[in-house]
């Protein structure tokens, strides 16, 4: 498992799963996530990337554009990007924004990691 300031990253087969573990999904996450999947494109590796967003209370409008920037990072590597957990503000930003139609959403990472194909 490696900690990159608020993100876990622990890796699932040639899926990696990140867990913020901040209240709020602030630069320094986005940031982490980011170097992540530039890591995975520099070493030639599909970005299959599973993001545990359940402890994320919050979601700002910086934060879904910074996302969505990281969905285009992703599918640039032929790769998918998955978000699980969200709950309460965090999942309701998404459904009002349409952004929910955007992302792949689970209700866990099992879930996720199932349908990525790849053991749990």
């Amino acid at each position: 498992m490696a900690d990159q300031g608020q993100v876990s990253f622990n890796d699932h087969d040639s899926a990696v799963v990140a867990t913020v573990e901040n209240a709020d999904m602030a630069p320094d996450v986005i940031d982490a996530l980011m170097t992540r999947v530039r890591e995975l494109s520099d070493a030639d590796r599909r970005a299959l990337l599973v993001v545990d967003v359940a402890k994320v209370k919050f979601v700002d409008s910086v934060a879904l554009g910074s996302l969505v920037v990281l969905l285009r990072r992703v599918k640039e590597t032929q790769g998918r990007l998955a978000l699980t957990g969200l709950a309460g503000h965090s999942k309701k930003v998404l459904q009002v924004t349409g952004l929910d139609k955007v992302f792949e959403l689970f209700d866990d990472v099992s879930s996720a990691l199932e349908d990525f194909g790849r053991p749990v």
